[in-house]
């Protein structure tokens, strides 16, 4: 009978401290999820904000400079002021020239569209791939092995309901001594069960 409880205790506080340590696992993969959905967001964020407030309005500038460069020389052409309208026009690409290299949107011509607008999709994309390990992240994998680590832990508790029964057929047998030997074997087989539920648990879950 001593031997039985010994057992069960034994037992019962491997399986709850396992229990506990999955539950602690699952609580850290959990807030691990949260911090990286977080980082992950606010890198996302932040390209946004590059492109639509630090590079667009500068590259929208830009390509209005074009326009009125453009707009300028044809001008030149039939117009009494010709000289002035070419100086102007020079001025103007001058600009134009002085501040188009400082953007990417503004120079390269995979993300000029047919007809005449930006591809801020394209451009978009670009940037987020210019941090690869932020755009890897993962928090959905992160949370679901929080899932099955909280899984695990609940599963593991299911062992601790034989290991009571075997620990109180164990403490029966005392009491009722024509029966110890049944009490002591049904607790006995109630351990082994619990034993073997945490086994299983630990093994499959």
């Amino acid at each position: 009978m001593a031997l039985l409880l010994g057992t069960v205790a034994v037992v019962a506080a491997l399986v709850a401290a396992r229990a506990s340590a999955l539950s602690s696992d699952a609580t850290d993969a959990w807030q691990s999820a949260l911090r990286t959905e977080v980082k992950r967001a606010t890198a996302a964020i932040e390209d946004i904000r590059y492109l639509y407030q630090a590079e667009l309005p500068p590259t929208m500038v830009i390509l209005a400079g074009r326009v009125q460069v453009e707009e300028l020389r044809a001008a030149a052409v039939t117009s009494p002021a010709a000289s002035v309208l070419a100086m102007e026009a020079e001025i103007q690409a001058g600009v134009v020239a002085a501040t188009e290299g400082a953007f990417e949107l503004a120079t390269d011509p995979a993300y000029a569209l047919p007809d005449g607008g930006l591809d801020l999709g394209r451009r978009l994309a670009d940037l987020r791939m210019e941090t690869p390990d932020l755009v890897a992240l993962d928090p959905g994998a992160i949370a679901a092995a929080g899932d099955r680590l909280g899984a695990k832990a609940g599963s593991m508790t299911f062992a601790l309901l034989p290991l009571g029964v075997a620990a109180l057929l164990g403490a029966a047998a005392q009491p009722f001594g024509r029966a110890r030997r049944w009490l002591l074997g049904g607790g006995t087989a109630a351990l082994a069960l619990g034993a073997a539920i945490a086994l299983a648990v630990e093994a499959l879950a």
